[in-house]
């Protein structure tokens, strides 16, 4: 087991720098620290385990200490343990055990979460004092880890959303929108919000949703997710491996990668596929996995000929895999608007391939599709313009090859991992250079007061909804 440096005796650089030395570094003077939690962290294949190791590795490698706190348990469930303490590109990288890695009932989720809560909060106070500390959102609420650490290690927190809770869970139906676990759980997470710094979330509409918790504007920062041009680029479809071994030559062939989560919709795709089976050119395929995947396989297990089911690809195979279909598909249900942004539409744009997007046209994948011209979005629950999208770019394969390059151009220009990373990383050093304790435990406390309020008013209002009988 490799050991951390700070137990060999290592000591941090002096913290003091003067004017010209910060005219000359610009941003990072000098070493600063920063501890990222998360419950997944690389080589794991969740998407903020990635989008969190490209920050990370970036970090190091401008000469950063860098920590990362995640668990040795897997996204998707598989019995393997990661190690407990290991360096990768630079990144120190913790890991705590969980009581379970299952995810496939809420009470086993709930278990996990818990297990992760209890052992990071012991773990953050054995490891050195961060400049700033940056909670991810997975499990929920973990980021009132950093609201802690803002007040007793004097850091800097910085909240960054990658998914809006209890918002999610009560769209979802895990919650009742007047109970009392969603009155509490909202308040906790309003004052992780307003005790944080700064806040980076993952478009205009997210950060209306986390403006209106009575957080003030001034401290989000919008930073969409990237992807990594060099390694996910357009494969001509003669050279692509993945495509000869899985999809029958002349074939147009419609994928959807990655989750498949509560959040998306596939009800008007399922009847769709259905509606073109007798189609033999066009062809569907399912890469990854997800809550729904048994229910698609359920649903579409009489296609063989027509659906594939294939497992989460390795992320160095990804050019291969996101350049083998003609088209991809990107779905969510409205009422998650603002909640969460489907990351897979920046590998989508960086391998130069069209997308149809199944959904809202006001979120922020459908802007994105607008502005760059890549692909055709389809309101959700219409299985007909589903079915006229697929005929359509499978009719008219020029027009589906300039929506292609026209999301690799405007990737190029706006979602490539160097610009996304640079912004992010620019954005912690300003934020390291910053005072770190100042005004927390005040903010704490008013953050608090939300609690009592809006916990009585959830129990009010559930004491109402029963007697109302509604």
């Amino acid at each position: 087991m490799v050991t951390p440096p700070w137990r060999r005796g290592s000591t941090k650089k002096s913290r003091s720098i003067s004017r010209n030395d910060s005219q000359r570094w610009q941003i990072a003077p000098l070493s600063m620290r920063f501890l990222f939690i998360n419950q997944y962290y690389s080589p794991d294949y969740a998407a903020t385990a990635q989008q969190l190791a490209d920050l990370c590795e970036s970090l190091a490698a401008k000469g950063h200490d860098v920590h990362v706190l995640a668990s040795r348990a897997l996204y998707d469930g598989r019995d393997m343990k990661l190690q407990a303490y290991e360096v990768i590109n630079g990144v120190h990288v913790h890991r705590i055990g969980l009581s379970t890695n299952k995810r496939d009932r809420i009470r086993q989720r709930l278990q996990g979460y818990a297990s992760f809560y209890i052992k990071a909060f012991a773990k953050v106070h054995l490891l050195p004092r961060a400049d700033v500390v940056v909670t991810l959102t997975t499990p929920p609420l973990i980021s009132l880890l950093g609201t802690w650490l803002r007040i007793v290690k004097r850091s800097r927190f910085v909240c960054w959303v990658m998914d809006v809770y209890p918002d999610i869970a009560i769209e979802a139906g895990v919650l009742h929108r007047l109970g009392l676990a969603r009155g509490v759980w909202s308040a906790l997470g309003r004052v992780s919000y307003m005790t944080a710094n700064s806040l980076v979330v993952l478009g205009n509409d997210m950060k209306s949703v986390i403006a209106r918790k009575s957080v003030s504007e001034n401290k989000i920062h919008i930073i969409q997710s990237w992807a990594c041009g060099d390694e996910v680029h357009p494969v001509p479809k003669e050279d692509n491996s993945f495509r000869a071994n899985h999809f029958a030559e002349g074939n147009f062939t419609v994928m959807y990668s990655g989750n498949m989560g509560t959040c998306h919709t596939f009800d008007e795709v399922i009847r769709g596929i259905r509606a073109l089976k007798d189609d033999k050119q066009t062809q569907f395929s399912f890469v990854g996995g997800g809550k729904q995947l048994s229910r698609l396989k359920e649903k579409l297990s009489d296609l063989p000929e027509t659906v594939k089911f294939l497992p989460y690809q390795d992320r160095k195979a990804l050019s291969l895999s996101l350049s083998a279909p003609n088209v991809h598909l990107i779905t969510l249900q409205s009422r998650y608007d603002g909640l969460l942004v489907p990351s897979k539409l920046y590998a989508i744009m960086a391998a130069a391939r069209p997308a149809i997007f199944v959904g809202s046209e006001n979120n922020e994948v459908a802007r994105i599709i607008r502005e760059a011209g890549c692909g055709i979005i389809v309101p959700e629950g219409d299985c007909n313009a589903f079915v006229n999208a697929v005929k359509q770019l499978r009719d008219d394969p020029a027009a589906a090859e300039r929506m292609g390059q026209n999301g690799r151009d405007h990737f190029e220009r706006n979602f490539d991992r160097k610009i996304g990373v640079r912004r992010f990383a620019e954005m912690l050093e300003r934020e390291a250079l910053q005072p770190g304790v100042r005004g927390a435990r005040r903010m704490a406390h008013r953050s608090l007061e939300l609690v009592v309020s809006d916990t009585g008013t959830a129990s009010r209002s559930r004491s109402s909804h029963q007697v109302s009988g509604t």
